[in-house]
């Protein structure tokens, strides 16, 4: 067949009845045959917009056609009907209207002649619809070119698909039981071959023309297969009608998908008519979206309401494609705005199936980057991954989550959900918010599993300390590993004593126990940081985010030394001021001493129980420092481990 049709072209034969003979030698039936000519006018002939647009005369006669390679709808039907008679498969022009090129959606048809033609096939023993000028491309208008991309929708068309976009000047070419009226034909929504291919069924609304609600309207789609969804809004010039060039900002259509389908509200920001266009694209699939279907929306009048923030990924909820990086779920669905909590508080959990990394981004129309920052802390795990977020301005807010696998090291982020939030609250202090240089590394996770930590008792990123002091603690599998603290903070009255004074950490065979004493109420960073030797650097291994509502202010530990090392444990006193005058009893565990004394004006030799505690009773005196220092079975020196503060009116601490 192929080097026939090359043979015919060569020879410059633009003969119908050759050309179908030729196309259709290895038919087997009529519906093999009838393919065969369809296939080929898709391929073969291209729209005559020239022609169409006035520019040119039409070609309509088959020879030229075929000879020119081009044609208006006529031309498509007219060389189908020659081409099936000439193989004996029963085949007639349809005339018709068409929400095709030159279609105005709300213009009455009934006042026009129909312009469209398409063909109608009697095969396998009834009548079939189909449109190879439909099936051959699509008309570019803003370009005014013919864009050939073959679709095979518009063969063999189920009638009730079919008369979604085509409107025969004779109802019998519906080929339906009962009949649709012209102004049914024009109510409905506009629906491309694409919404038919990807299986959709449109819920919501149930007509093109939709008048708004309070402000308000609904656009629901109901899919039998995951779908990428989108979509545009523009406005039409109330005088003219035409559409205007830009978009309706993201922040008037709320879009959220499930694997079910999608859910659209749509909240136009001022009275006027718009134009709606969904789009999709099968989950995962490269490449654009393609037009499933349009709408048009009148909004006559709009309700006051908070501002809503812009959305850039369209999509609220989990995004599209998000099982493939990982992400089985979240604990909101998307489809209505989570609603935070008196404290301007709120937690999004996504669920995966493998370990990621995340990183996240809020926005609010008055929230500036550098703030923002302070809202987020992150805790990353190896089955969820947790977003906690303040909301220090009433309104809405736009939480977008980002994620990539763990060990990928360089790559890039992608998203994978969109949230909006909801604060009631009138707003909180600044200095409530998180507190700054948090680390990705919030609360037990990952970076903490991999160091060999676990049975935190404490599993989230934030530690609410009503009494001001609080003990963390957590059990290490490495001995090589050496752990370091730090406590940071925004204070905006400065302490007596520097932040380090106020955590202590002790370290016994496996169990860690960080100590916290806040000295004022307030939001504090305690980092956790490990290393193994020959390392250097400490490495960050999680932040805890320490809150304090105690206005009584917090005493210091004592000073520690590096001396004072794993295993030891200060039992008595537990506080770093003493005070002058006084008796002190001091209980303190310190492996591998040989001699534990306490000094200050006077020195205090502890003795050990049978608990393996040196313990006794140090005066402090006018001293303005005590000193705990032990001797041990490596070196004859007396090493201090730590210093206790004495109180006197001088100083007025």
């Amino acid at each position: 067949m192929l080097t026939t049709l090359v043979q015919l072209r060569e020879q410059e034969v633009f003969d119908a009845q050759k050309i179908a003979r030729a196309v259709t030698e290895r038919g087997r039936n009529d519906v093999e045959k009838l393919r065969a000519i369809w296939i080929w006018l898709c391929q073969n002939i291209e729209y005559d917009l020239e022609g169409y647009l006035g520019l040119s005369q039409k070609i309509c006669s088959s020879d030229e056609v075929i000879r020119t390679g081009k044609g208006v709808c006529s031309g498509y039907s007219g060389l189908c009907v020659e081409m099936c008679r000439e193989v004996g498969i029963e085949c007639v022009e349809v005339s018709g209207y068409s929400k095709g090129v030159g279609y105005q959606a709300g213009h009455s048809l009934a006042e026009k002649r129909s312009d469209h033609e398409w063909n109608a096939v009697f095969v396998g023993g009834q009548w079939w619809l189909l449109d190879a000028c439909w099936g051959a491309g699509t008309v570019d208008m803003k370009s005014k070119t013919f864009v050939k991309r073959y679709d095979d929708f518009y063969f063999l068309t189920e009638p009730s698909e079919f008369i979604n976009s085509h409107f025969p000047d004779d109802q019998t070419w519906q080929l339906l039981t009962t009949p649709i009226s012209m102004e049914e034909f024009e109510s409905r929504p506009l629906k491309t071959s694409a919404f038919y291919q990807f299986g959709l069924t449109l819920s919501q609304p149930k007509e093109y023309n939709t008048i708004t609600d309070d402000g308000e309207a609904i656009v629901s789609v109901s899919s039998s297969r995951p779908l990428t969804f989108s979509y545009e809004m523009r406005q039409r010039d109330p005088q003219t009608g035409a559409l205007k060039q830009e978009e309706v900002d993201s922040s008037c259509g709320l879009l959220s998908v499930t694997r079910q389908g999608m859910k659209l509200r749509l909240l136009p920001p001022e009275p006027g008519a718009y134009e709606v266009k969904l789009f999709a694209r099968r989950e995962g699939e490269p490449g654009p979206l393609r037009w499933i279907c349009s709408l048009e929306l009148v909004c006559p009048s709009i309700q006051k309401r908070q501002a809503l923030p812009d959305n850039p990924y369209l999509n609220w909820g989990i995004a599209a494609g998000a099982s493939a990086l990982g992400v089985k779920g979240c604990n909101f669905t998307g489809e209505e705005a989570v609603e935070v909590d008196e404290g301007g508080e709120c937690k999004v959990i996504l669920h995966t199936s493998r370990p990621l990394m995340m990183v996240c981004e809020l926005t609010h129309h008055e929230l500036e980057a550098i703030t923002a920052k302070r809202c987020l802390a992150s805790q990353i795990t190896a089955e969820q991954l947790v977003c906690n977020v303040m909301c220090p301005y009433k309104g809405f807010y736009r939480l977008s989550i980002f994620v990539q696998d763990y060990d990928s090291g360089s790559g890039t982020f992608q998203n994978a959900g969109n949230y909006l939030l909801h604060c009631q609250s009138p707003g909180l202090n600044p200095n409530s918010l998180y507190p700054p240089d948090l680390g990705l590394w919030c609360g037990p996770g990952m970076r903490t599993q991999k160091a060999g930590l676990s049975h935190f008792s404490h599993t989230g990123a934030i530690v609410n300390t009503p009494q001001g002091r609080c003990n963390i603690t957590f059990h290490c599998a490495s001995p090589e590993l050496q752990i370091h603290t730090a406590l940071c903070a925004e204070l905006h009255e400065q302490a007596h004593f520097p932040l380090s004074r106020y955590v202590l950490l002790t370290f016994t065979d496996t169990k860690v126990t960080v100590s916290v004493c806040a000295p004022r109420a307030g939001v504090y960073r305690l980092g956790i940081y490990g290393r193994k030797p020959p390392q250097q650097d400490y490495m960050s291994l999680c932040d805890f985010i320490i809150r304090s509502v105690c206005e009584k202010p917090g005493d210091p530990f004592p000073c520690v030394y590096s001396a004072w090392g794993r295993g030891c444990v200060l039992l008595e006193p537990r506080t770093g001021v003493l005070a002058p005058q006084s008796s002190v009893s001091f209980r303190v565990r310190v492996p591998g001493a040989q001699r534990v004394c306490v000094v200050g004006e006077k020195q205090t030799d502890l003795k050990m129980n049978k608990s393996r505690v040196w313990e006794g009773e140090a005066v402090t005196g006018n001293a303005a420092q005590l000193k705990l220092a032990a001797v041990t079975k490596e070196s004859n020196d007396m090493h201090v481990l730590m210093t206790f503060d004495v109180l006197n009116l001088k100083n007025e601490l």
